[in-house]
């Protein structure tokens, strides 16, 4: 895992659990890089309707370019990440 793109918007509780857990893992890997959209900021609904069409919430990650859904479907990695498995 060495880049990670999350589509997030402000207030949203598992986007902010995403960016810290983006944040912990840049500091213990410095090749990790981390880039986080925010709704109406980087992207509209409409494009996020285009880029995921089956996808109903936020955030949606996108990890070394295959997407692998929200923060459910990530936080076992970030968290294997985090523990240097």
């Amino acid at each position: 895992m060495k880049k990670v793109v999350v589509y997030s918007k402000d207030g949203c509780n598992f986007c902010i659990q995403a960016l810290r857990a983006c944040k912990q893992i840049a500091v213990l890997d410095k090749d990790f890089k981390y880039i986080v959209l925010k709704l109406h900021e980087d992207y509209t609904d409409l494009e996020f309707k285009m880029i995921f069409p089956d996808c109903k919430y936020l955030p949606q990650i996108i990890v070394d370019g295959t997407h692998v859904g929200g923060w459910d479907e990530w936080k076992p990695q970030a968290i294997q990440k985090l523990e240097g498995a």
